[in-house]
């Protein structure tokens, strides 16, 4: 009876024993399976929101890249209430979006106003940015749209980095003559009628057109429309491609109909600043239609690029180059944290 009573007492105690290592046993799983529940939520928050500012972050340059902003001229007004920025540039002949070509006005009307037009509008009031263009071309500065320290507790900073094409000055080009090495150019352009002043009456010289073909001498000759009122915004330069001529009897002439000149000017190895001689043709008048002629010795090995250019007044020397007076390819580098 003794016997029974006693070793129904050590079972009873054995699987109290189990009961409890059990226990602790399931306690531990539930604490580690709640350890990584913790640690995959924590994970799966932290993907979330990577992810959101993600999107966000590519959905905003594909914004500033690929739409001209809203309303299309925003860069124009001085009332910015309403507007939605973006700086795609249109062709002003087909009203058509240029794919990935950036308007520099735009750029720096976005410069001027960024936190205004960006915050709220391009990206969530709650984010931070920065925004810089890049040129291909190192010898090019970068645009600096808005260039904020990333600030030091932010743990995570998403960077998108898109190619372009952009133009780093407000340029224009009144004139091109193009290095051509066939019959195709024309000596008289298109458009207005008008035809080279040098036609040989009044004693002055014809200007026979160049031949490349045969390697004759010649000139190409174009006309161009110019203002009192954009020779008192704009600096223009005579620039050639590529800057130094090799053809030593090449020269050039400016001149209108009204005040034919005979007097030739020499290429140089820089861009030539021809404000003085566009002001001393036009005298008082406000507009005027003018001449760039230009002279080759005919010899197609030294055909060169002409540009009768305009930069914005008061440009630095050292930005007046060809490189400005067409986009170059950048790199579009959008940073956003939080």
């Amino acid at each position: 009876m003794f016997k029974n009573s006693f070793t129904e007492e050590i079972k009873g105690m054995v699987f109290s024993v189990d009961l409890m290592l059990a226990l602790i046993i399931i306690t531990v799983i539930l604490g580690i399976s709640a350890d990584a529940m913790d640690i995959a939520s924590s994970k799966m928050e932290e993907y979330s929101h990577a992810s959101s500012m993600e999107r966000i972050t590519c959905e905003s340059a594909d914004m500033l890249i690929e739409t001209p902003g809203s309303p299309e001229n925003w860069e124009e007004l001085r009332d910015l209430n309403g507007v939605t920025p973006g700086l795609a540039e249109i062709n002003p002949d087909t009203g058509e979006i240029q794919p990935k070509t950036l308007n520099i006005r735009k750029i720096n009307r976005l410069k001027e106003y960024y936190d205004e037009l960006i915050n709220g509008r391009v990206l969530p009031p709650y984010c931070n940015s920065t925004l810089v263009i890049y040129p291909v071309d190192e010898s090019l500065e970068p645009i600096i749209v808005d260039n904020n320290s990333v600030e030091s507790d932010s743990t995570e900073i998403m960077v998108v980095n898109r190619t372009v094409l952009c133009n780093s000055i407000n340029t224009s080009v009144l004139v091109f003559i193009k290095d051509v090495k066939d019959d195709s150019y024309l000596l008289e352009p298109e458009g207005l009628g008008e035809k080279c002043p040098h036609d040989g009456v009044n004693g002055s010289s014809k200007h026979s057109k160049v031949d490349y073909r045969n390697r004759k001498p010649g000139w190409i000759c174009c006309y161009f429309r110019v203002t009192q009122d954009i020779l008192n915004s704009t600096d223009f330069y005579i620039i050639t491609e590529p800057a130094s001529v090799d053809d030593q009897a090449a020269c050039w002439m400016i001149d209108r109909p009204e005040n034919i000149t005979e007097n030739t000017n020499s290429f140089k190895n820089s861009p030539i600043p021809v404000n003085g001689r566009l002001k001393e043709c036009m005298g008082n008048e406000s507009t005027a239609v003018l001449w760039l002629h230009v002279f080759s010795s005919g010899n197609p090995d030294q055909t060169f690029n002409t540009y009768l250019a305009g930069f914005p007044k008061g440009t630095p020397p050292e930005k007046v180059k060809v490189q400005y007076l067409n986009p170059q390819p950048c790199y579009f580098v959008l940073k956003v944290w939080v």
